[in-house]
């Protein structure tokens, strides 16, 4: 018969695992992840508070993991949670809406992912660790980022730097803020400065592919941002071939990239082509809603010469999901097109649905604070 565990003893557990995530130290978290799991069987008593800290703590692991990401796991651990449990401790309400916060961003639902991350800050005196913390700037900073509130990304992400650098070990995850604050300049137009920050950030991510590749791959949308199409498929080609990155999900949105320039510099490249629908089977495959639709309107553009129809039904699903800095990236990209094709009228359209949705977001992310 399999001996039993106090709550107490469970809960010590179950911070050293936490401090391990946190830490990202990932051999170690999955050790005490396989030990816990079968404790938690064990234990001697119910206590709901300790569950819910368990299930809380599990989510962020698959988060660590990037198991949430890649769709390999539903978030149950996550509705395991009693949200009662968690009102009268303000760690647990933190960990729960900065959990619930990052399923939101993993599914493309950046305004939800603001708002529970805006309440997890109104928790956040009870976070401890200062790694974690950072974190949870990191996580803010990067959200904001994706609704184009820029002042907003920049304020968090220098104080996710300030706190990142009290701690050891933590270069990466600098360099993942640096890679944010490059890509902002990069938006605003900024092109010698960010090239600067990029460069620099480039010449300390090589201890680190997956980080390595997440900077050449953001070095190729600087490109594509500026219209030079060449250097950005050199550098979406290169950040495939570090690491794991072609393996990963953003690995697929970087094929959907290389396929994208190579096409619009060559309708009839076979080998760009091929990528696409590589792409595009990748991202059905784990319901990447955005990767899908870059990769229908690719192929509605550059393989099947402007159908309208499908562009049309494809930037809705972007509207429908909230994706409006999306929606205004596709539907300039689209303009540009039918600029080139002389279809003055059309090109006006999408221009003006880029500039609109823009603003849009600019509006919506106030309405954030």
């Amino acid at each position: 018969m399999a001996s039993s565990i106090s709550p107490e003893k469970l809960g010590a557990k179950i911070v050293e695992w936490y401090s391990c995530i946190v830490s990202r130290e990932v051999e170690q978290a999955e050790e005490y992840k396989q030990e816990i799991g079968q404790l938690v069987n064990q234990l001697e008593r119910s206590d709901e508070k300790v569950l819910s800290y368990y299930s809380l703590v599990l989510f962020r692991h698959q988060l660590l993991t990037e198991d949430v990401q890649q769709k390999r796991v539903e978030p149950t651990s996550l509705q395991a949670v009693n949200v009662e449990d968690t009102i009268y401790d303000g760690l647990l309400a933190f960990l729960y809406y900065f959990m619930s916060g990052q399923y939101e961003f993993y599914e493309g639902r950046y305004q939800s992912a603001l708002r529970l991350y805006k309440i997890a800050e109104q928790k956040i005196d009870h976070v401890h660790d200062q790694s974690e913390k950072a974190e949870f700037y990191f996580r803010l900073g990067e959200s904001y980022f994706r609704i184009d509130q820029y002042t907003f990304a920049v304020s968090y992400l220098e104080q996710a730097i300030d706190l990142f650098e009290e701690q050891q070990f933590y270069l990466e995850r600098i360099l993942n803020c640096r890679l944010l604050l490059a890509a902002i300049k990069t938006e605003l137009n900024l092109f010698d400065e960010a090239e600067k920050e990029y460069q620099s950030a480039l010449a300390d991510a090589t201890p680190y592919p997956t980080t390595h590749a997440l900077l050449l791959r953001a070095l190729g949308l600087n490109r594509v941002r500026q219209r030079k199409l060449y250097e950005a498929e050199m550098y979406f080609a290169e950040a495939l071939t570090i690491g794991d990155h072609s393996k990963s999900v953003e690995g697929l949105k970087t094929k959907a990239n290389l396929a994208n320039v190579r096409l619009r510099q060559n309708a009839n490249n076979a080998e760009a082509i091929r990528l696409l629908q590589e792409a595009k089977a990748g991202a059905t495959a784990i319901h990447l809603e955005e990767c899908m639709v870059r990769c229908a309107i690719t192929e509605a553009l550059y393989i099947n010469e402007g159908r309208d129809e499908r562009l049309t039904s494809e930037l809705q699903r972007l509207l429908e999901r909230e994706f409006y800095t999306e929606y205004s990236e596709l539907a300039e990209e689209i303009a540009e097109y039918y600029k080139q094709q002389s279809l003055l009228e059309k090109a006006f359209y999408y221009m003006k649905e880029a500039l609109h949705y823009r603003t849009n977001m600019k509006m919506i992310g106030v309405e954030q604070q």
